[in-house]
């Protein structure tokens, strides 16, 4: 790909610094069904439940714990857990909760977490399609401590059609049919086959993201966090990501390998100059230490290496 068409696709990006993006609920459900889905053939969950608890649970994805933990379903350490950890303020004060690599991981040890637990057992004698039985027993069973817990889960699936996830042989039912549910599965594995074609900037990977992707939804294709992808970004903040945008997928270098020095153009940020060139946007301020001090000015040399 030419320069010029790549700093296109990096301009893209906005400035450092935006009010962070929360998922709207559809956008969560979009992301996440097929796992849902996944953890209902293989566990007999029903996905409806499933999906819900990760919208509560997480805020949408939007929470701490699921941002930086990759946890969606608020599941504590106890004492079992050898795995990463994160502290968070829930019933006590900096209170353990389990840490994962990527959301699907997350998914997979809800599901371990309810079919190992002897006080879970009862909910799987429960019919498939029997979510408020669900909802309601997950509350008795001492999943939340929210009174109201069964009723918000039961609104989240009912007002969202959740339910019709539930149905292999029902009308309306996404996995109606056995292509449907290959469709399932295979939208299920595309963390593990990636469908965007990766391309090196710098020796740097990148791809380019494509309509209705998210942060969240990119970021578990490449077994990353969003703060992770973030990071590598030189973002703070998550926000409504436009077609054609690149993101690299890695970590950025220290220099450039192509030029040794830009010149600032109309349009120019120091954040869009390093991901340009795939220079961490410390090293670039670095080399240049008024950066930090000034905003960039059309005609002003950045050494780049």
């Amino acid at each position: 790909m030419n320069r010029t068409a790549l700093y296109l696709l990096f301009l893209l990006l906005p400035t450092v610094g935006r009010a962070q993006y929360k998922m709207t609920t559809q956008e969560y459900i979009d992301t996440y069904k097929y796992m849902a889905i996944r953890s209902m053939e293989e566990f007999g969950i029903p996905a409806s439940i499933t999906l819900a608890q990760g919208l509560l649970e997480s805020g949408n994805g939007g929470s701490r714990l699921a941002v930086e933990g990759n946890n969606h379903f608020g599941i504590k350490c106890k004492g079992s857990w050898t795995g990463a950890k994160i502290y968070h303020d829930d019933d006590a004060k900096g209170e353990c909760f389990r840490k994962y690599r990527n959301a699907e991981h997350s998914y997979r040890d809800h599901s371990k977490f309810l079919t190992e637990s002897p006080r879970y057992a009862d909910l799987f004698k429960l019919d498939i399609t029997d979510y408020k039985g669900w909802a309601y027993g997950l509350k008795a069973a001492g999943y939340a401590t929210n009174p109201k817990y069964p009723q918000l889960l039961i609104d989240l699936i009912e007002k969202n059609r959740l339910y019709q996830l539930d149905r292999p042989n029902g009308a309306g039912g996404l996995l109606a049919r056995r292509k449907e549910r290959k469709a399932a599965e295979a939208e299920l594995n595309e963390p593990l086959a990636p469908k965007h074609t990766v391309e090196k900037n710098n020796g740097v990977k990148y791809i380019v993201s494509q309509t209705g992707e998210s942060f969240a939804s990119i970021a578990a294709q490449y077994g990353l966090s969003v703060k992770r992808l973030l990071k590598i970004n030189d973002l703070k903040n998550s926000f409504p990501l436009p077609e054609g945008t690149a993101l690299y997928i890695e970590p950025k270098r220290n220099r450039s390998s192509s030029a040794a020095v830009h010149t600032i153009d109309s349009g120019d940020s120091y954040h869009s100059v390093s991901q340009q060139y795939g220079i961490k946007l410390k090293k670039l301020q670095k080399m240049n230490p008024a950066t930090r001090k000034f905003p960039p000015r059309v005609g002003q040399q950045l050494r780049l290496r």
